[in-house]
């Protein structure tokens, strides 16, 4: 990497951008903070040791029942994504098909933001077996907004089976309620109905979206009903029989359900107990209640989580087909969220008491101090497991090593605290994954240098104040006396809980600390001449020709640990942003994606990848960035490419026309350009003047005489005298060819460029170039359909009457006189709006604008 040189500059900042990065996790917290008050409020009825022995009680016909009722809810998961796959015109595997949808609901359900977990999960397997990236957008808009409307229908209908019990969780009146209802279930008709009329696409063109077929949208519908009545049996055949029959059950679900996807809870935890526990009321007890809603938790949730990541590590194991390779790539995902709950349990096992004949046992076998050592250690480790599991995210060696090292010894733990098998079989699970998962954690990186986000820390802290909630809930019939920290006896677990928490929060608030008081990080210079040799020489021995777009002097380098890659990168305010893919072998490119990533965090910044290719967005979904459409590139296909034929009539002509004008091109090879130096500088400066233009940077290649030397160059003349150029970039494999630098004068044919583009591509065939690049043509192939996303909408507004700010359509217009391959380019980053102000940082970038390194 270039040289990195602190600064003053570089200190974090009052102001916006500090309010920015603050603002998500302080609400977060919020909203922790108002769920537990709720959960608070509704627990004075329950007695913990009473839900306890209910929870333990509970008979395993009766489990079985609700992991049945769990299958037919994710079979309705799975069969909605195969209407979803129907509707994109997307073919793939069964196993594909099971794997993707199965997984990703999982995920989704287990941490929430389900069209965002579940779409990265979608995106690696779905398209590691052809499915396009379009298709696999529409397939994530089918299902959420089919889930959208089955939720709301399935809901208004539950309202009008059930309008007492409903109405009382709302606080309505029944007959407001039931009219909402109507409402609802006619808005829901309305745009079944609208489907069957309206079977034109919606939109025109490239960005048009087609309508599902009125029996395909309500299928998903229908399905997604039957997902709801699947998972709300599951928990209805935990409750006591009796009081809430299923129907009314189903309706109070419902409701639960969609304020748990409101409240951008993960998983709706908290938010969706304190529906279900209002809403019940006196009608069940609220201990059976909550020993009801625990159970249900771990089935609905905690065990398809475990069984996708058993599925997972079983793929990584078996390391065949193309779809068991890709979903093996998943894994370190799964056992992220899977290493985060086990330190959640960890926690609040160390916040409750034991079982009492367990311990008696226990007296027996152990002395005192094991037993107080493992209960305070054991919650210690919980704390770890919260930042391993961050580490196990990113991939890397030392976060796995250190995992296996605390799961091992949690496991050892666990039965000396108090004979805990339950929590030492879940323990067990993560040891196997782990292990059967190993390969995928080689990043050498060390976890103590890992940056922590500020919304990290927030879900660490939210978690220990569940767990102190939980502490002081689980024991709040003792008594609080000073003497209790330094009581130590047996049958103490009070005071136990007490300190084994104690010492968990200050492990917390350390490593909070620790991560404050760190260096700022410093300014990125520019590359100096080694940087650019080394460069140069990577660049030179791949066959990507936009990497030359990295010699031009105006971006830093990022190279790998071998040194055989590198990402260009370039910084402007907290956007540091990465043109194109990695340059060097694909081996290497998953390691400088995260490496880049952490340099970003590290700084305080949001890390963005521009104009990276469809085939490696699994990589960037991987590394849980979001990504969106920028618009397409026109490839030229050199070995099809010839004039004859009625479609290629236009350039013929423009050759005709050109050769009749003057026109005629030269090919400069590198070693002749500084000979031809001041005319191509005489073109570029009255290019620049009559649009009063300037010298662009970044991603779009300027006039730097160093730069232009080490490329050839297509030099037109009309008559003799030049009057059009266009820098050729090309590497020593000499397979694909790119278009850097284009300009012309006023005085040129009107013919000039296309005669130029035309002309070169037929040299370029002769010389044995298998393809020409003829740049991005941006926005091209968003469409605004009902389906797209928010940017997609807005860019296709861009597309359509943006002409007066950039000729979005004339490029794409020009280019397409070629009759090129479109391939799609994106932009990845971090964060929710990360996307967005990235691509404002980086149309500055472009613009030439001068870096802005504050914060």
């Amino acid at each position: 990497m270039s040289s990195e040189i602190a600064t003053p500059d570089d200190a974090p900042r009052p102001g916006t951008g500090l309010l920015r990065r603050l603002a998500g996790p302080a609400l977060a917290v919020l909203a922790g903070a108002v769920v537990l008050v709720l959960v608070h409020g509704l627990s004075r009825g329950i007695d913990y040791h009473a839900m306890v022995r209910a929870l333990r009680a509970m008979p395993a016909g009766l489990l079985g029942r609700s992991v049945a009722a769990t299958a037919i809810s994710f079979l309705a998961l799975i069969a909605r994504d195969w209407c979803a796959l129907r509707y994109a015109q997307a073919r793939v595997p069964v196993a594909a098909l099971f794997l993707a949808s199965f997984c990703g609901s999982a995920l989704g359900n287990a941490v929430g933001f389900g069209a965002l977990t579940g779409g990265a999960v979608r995106y690696r397997i779905y398209g590691a077996v052809g499915a396009k990236p379009e298709q696999i957008g529409a397939v994530m808009g089918f299902i959420t907004v089919g889930f959208g409307l089955g939720l709301a229908g399935f809901a208004a209908a539950s309202a009008l089976f059930a309008a007492g019990p409903v109405a009382h969780v709302l606080g309505w009146p029944v007959a407001v309620l039931q009219a909402g209802a109507w409402a609802v279930l006619v808005a829901v008709a309305a745009v079944i109905l609208a489907a069957a009329i309206r079977r034109r696409p919606i939109g025109r063109g490239r960005f048009s979206v087609a309508v599902p077929s009125p029996g395909l949208l309500l299928l998903q519908i229908l399905l997604t009903a039957l997902d709801l009545v699947g998972a709300a049996a599951a928990l209805w055949v935990l409750l006591p029989a009796g009081p809430v029959g299923l129907a009314d059950f189903s309706a109070i679900f419902a409701v639960a359900t969609a304020l748990g996807v409101l409240s951008h809870v993960p998983g709706g935890i908290g938010v969706f107990e304190a529906v279900i526990l209002y809403a019940l009321g006196h009608r069940v007890s609220p201990s059976l209640a909550a020993a009801a809603l625990l159970g249900y938790r771990a089935i609905y949730f905690g065990l398809p989580l475990l069984l996708s990541a058993v599925l997972l590590a079983g793929a990584e194991l078996a390391r065949s087909g193309t779809v068991l390779r890709s979903a093996g790539k998943l894994a370190p995902v799964f056992l992220s969220t899977i290493t985060f709950a086990i330190g959640i349990m960890l926690l609040v096992s160390g916040a409750t008491p034991a079982f009492s004949h367990r311990l008696a046992l226990l007296h027996s076998v152990l002395p005192l101090w094991v037993v107080e050592t493992s209960h305070f250690l054991g919650s210690v480790a919980g704390v770890l497991l919260l930042f391993v599991a961050r580490g196990l995210f990113h991939r890397l060696d030392g976060a796995w090593w250190l995992g296996i090292t605390i799961a091992f010894a949690s496991l050892a733990m666990s039965l000396a605290k108090g004979m805990a098998y339950g929590e030492a079989a879940v323990i067990l699970c993560l040891i196997l994954l782990l292990l059967a998962t190993r390969r995928h954690f080689t990043r050498r990186t060390s976890l103590l240098r890992q940056p922590f986000t500020v919304g990290w820390f927030a879900a660490v802290a939210l978690v220990l104040a569940g767990a102190g909630w939980v502490l002081f809930f689980a024991f709040r019939d003792v008594a609080y006396a000073h003497e209790m920290w330094w009581q130590f006896e047996f049958d103490a677990q009070a005071p136990r809980a007490l300190r084994a928490f104690l010492g968990a929060a200050l492990l917390a608030a350390a490593a909070s600390l620790w991560q404050l008081l760190r260096p700022a990080a410093g300014r990125v210079a520019p590359p100096d001449a080694e940087d650019l040799a080394r460069a140069a020489a990577i660049i030179r021995g791949q066959d990507r020709a936009e990497a030359v777009l990295g010699l031009m002097g105006d971006k830093s380098f990022l190279f790998s640990a071998s040194g055989n890659a590198l990402l260009m990168y370039a910084k402007r305010g907290r956007s540091w942003v990465a043109l194109f893919d990695p340059i060097g072998p694909r081996a290497e490119w998953a390691e400088l994606i995260w490496r880049f990533i952490e340099l970003a965090d590290d700084h305080g910044g949001r890390a963005a990848f521009y104009q990276v290719r469809s085939d490696s967005l699994p990589l960037y979904l991987d590394a849980g960035l979001k990504v969106m459409k920028l618009g397409e590139e026109a490839r030229l296909a050199l070995g099809a490419f010839d004039l004859a034929g009625s479609h290629r009539s236009g350039l013929r002509y423009a050759l005709k026309r050109g050769e009749r004008e003057g026109l005629a091109l030269e090919l400069i090879p590198p070693a002749e350009v500084p000979a031809a130096m001041v005319d191509l500088e005489a073109i570029s400066r009255a290019w620049l003047a009559t649009r009063h233009a300037h010298e662009k940077s970044f991603s779009v290649a300027a006039f730097v005489p160093a730069y232009l030397a080490v490329q050839s160059v297509a030099l037109l003349r009309q008559n003799g005298k030049p009057v059009a150029f266009a820098s050729l970039m090309s590497t020593e494999r000499r397979g694909e060819a790119g278009i850097g630098i284009m300009r012309h004068t006023d005085g040129a044919s009107p013919y000039a460029m296309e005669f130029l583009f035309t002309r070169l591509a037929l040299d370029l065939k002769q010389q044995g170039f298998t393809s020409l690049s003829l740049g991005m043509a941006p926005l091209a192939g968003l469409g605004r359909g009902p389906l797209a996303s928010y940017w997609h909408r807005i860019a296709g507004l861009l597309w359509e009457h943006g002409g007066r700010v950039y000729n979005f359509q004339g490029l794409r217009s020009f280019k397409g006189k070629f009759q090129p391959e479109w391939e799609p380019r994106y932009l990845a980053a971090t964060g929710t709006i990360g996307p967005f102000v990235a691509l404002a940082d980086v149309a500055a970038l472009a613009g030439g604008a001068p870096r802005v390194e504050t914060a």
